[in-house]
This record gives structure tokens, C-alpha cells and sequence, in this order.
């Protein structure tokens, strides 16, 4: 089985919480050493990298953890437009939605939580408006609107590869020591988005023993839970075989 490299998440997590620590530590060098800059502008900077110091933190042990990345940009990016930091902030927001779609936030109610996400960030912009004045808030509008576009252009260059990784062709061997044909079915019921509740009535077993098997199964594939699982391996099917002999080969 292809297991997920964590390694590389953690050193994205560790590249991150060095970065933002710097971040925090220029900030608090400017709070005592520039009595000139705006009060509010050096108070939102410290609050949105202190906070992202701590989620770095917590990232750092669990490189995973999706839905931590989407909160940690959904904040700085809030922040960033608060400090008019709008091209920062637009791509902050954007990189939310693309963690939070990866985690399956978003496969059900996706307009409704889309706009419910948009609220602050909208919000957070018309502040703009107050303490900009009105053209410094159209043109920021405008760069708000050229970092999405470019943002967007992005996507598409990467989107041939991602539907490529997501394939349902894609076929993962997982070892016989660790899986059997009923693992799998419970793998594949899972990937289809069935409950644990409805897979403990087919297979007459209780909801707590499918849960306890749902776990140690995810963590052979190296998941922490259903929703990275279901990022990671969605459109997979699964093969009992013996991985070790296909990488030789």
C-alpha cells in the first residue's frame, strides 16, 4: 500500500511554524520600535501570527489535519484584510476552500457553507472601506480580484494532475498480513459514503465494533480518520496483494 508521506507535511508544518515565528517576533519589534504605524493594523498583525504559531504547533504533530490548515489561512487571511494585506489575504482564503473541499467539508450544502464562509472575509473587507477611504478601497478590491484570478489560473494548470491522482483507475495493493477481502468491503463502503451505523446493520455487528475496526484499518494506511481518508483515497479501489513485491518489480 502506498501509504501517505507524512514526512513531508511535517516539514511543511516545521517551514511554516519557523516562518510565522519570525513573522511574530518583526511584529512585536515594530509594536515597541515604531510608534508611528497604525495601533490597529500592529495589534491584528501580532494576533494573527501569534495564532498561527499555535496552529503550526499543533500541525507539527498532526501533519494531516486538513481542517486545521483551512482554519489557520481562513484566519490570516480575515487578518490580512483587516491590515490591508489584500493580495496575501485573497490567496489565504482561497487556500481555506481548497483545504476545506479536500477534507470533504464541502461534498454536501456547498453553496450554503460557501457563502456562510464568505461572511467574515466580506466583512472584514468593508472595514477596508472606513479606513481606507473610497478609491484606496477600489483599488484593493481590484488587487483582491487579481490574486483569485491568478489563483485561479493556478488551478487549472494543476487540475489535469489532480483528476489524474483521484482516478478511479488508481489501484492500491495492500498487504495480506494487514487486510482481509471483509477489511477491504468496509474500506470500499466507507469510500462510497456509507455510515458506520449502516455497515454494522449489513454485516450484523454493532456500530462500535465497526468504528474500533474503521480505526486501526486507517491507521495501516497511514489516515488519521475518515475524513483523511476520504481526501486521500477517494476514487482508489483497494487489492489484497504484497506491495514490497510490486516495488521490486
Amino acid at each position: 500500500m502506498e501509504l501517505i508521506d507524512k514526512k513531508i507535511w511535517k516539514k511543511a508544518s516545521a517551514i511554516g511554524l519557523v516562518f510565522t515565528i519570525l513573522c511574530l517576533v518583526v511584529c512585536i519589534i515594530q509594536y515597541y520600535c515604531d510608534p508611528d504605524a497604525d495601533t490597529f493594523q500592529k495589534i491584528d498583525r501580532m494576533a494573527i501570527h501569534f495564532l498561527a504559531v499555535n496552529f503550526f504547533i499543533f500541525l507539527f504533530f498532526n501533519p494531516l489535519s486538513f481542517k486545521t490548515y483551512s482554519v489557520l489561512f481562513y484566519i490570516y487571511g480575515c487578518g490580512n484584510f483587516l491590515d490591508n494585506g489584500n493580495v496575501l489575504g485573497a490567496i489565504c482564503i482561497s487556500a481555506s476552500l481548497v483545504f476545506l473541499n479536500t477534507s470533504g467539508f464541502l461534498k454536501t450544502r456547498r453553496n450554503t457553507k460557501i457563502v456562510s464562509f464568505l461572511v467574515v472575509p466580506l466583512s472584514c473587507i468593508f472595514v477596508q472601506y472606513f479606513h481606507t477611504g473610497k478609491l484606496a478601497f477600489l483599488l484593493s478590491v481590484f488587487y483582491i480580484l487579481g490574486a483569485i484570478y491568478i489563483f485561479y489560473l493556478t488551478y487549472l494548470i494543476l487540475l489535469p494532475r489532480v483528476e489524474k491522482a483521484y482516478s478511479p483507475k488508481s489501484e492500491k495493493i495492500i498487504s495480506r498480513e494487514k487486510f482481509t477481502e471483509r477489511d477491504i468491503e468496509f474500506l470500499e463502503r466507507v469510500l462510497k459514503g456509507e455510515k458506520y451505523s449502516k455497515i454494522a446493520s449489513l454485516y450484523n455487528i454493532s456500530e462500535s465494533s465497526v468504528k474500533a475496526q474503521m480505526i486501526e484499518l486507517y491507521h495501516h494506511l497511514g489516515v488519521n480518520s475518515r475524513t483523511e481518508f476520504l481526501a486521500f483515497c477517494n476514487g482508489c479501489t483497494f487489492v489484497l496483494g504484497d506491495p514490497e513485491n510490486k516495488a521490486e518489480n
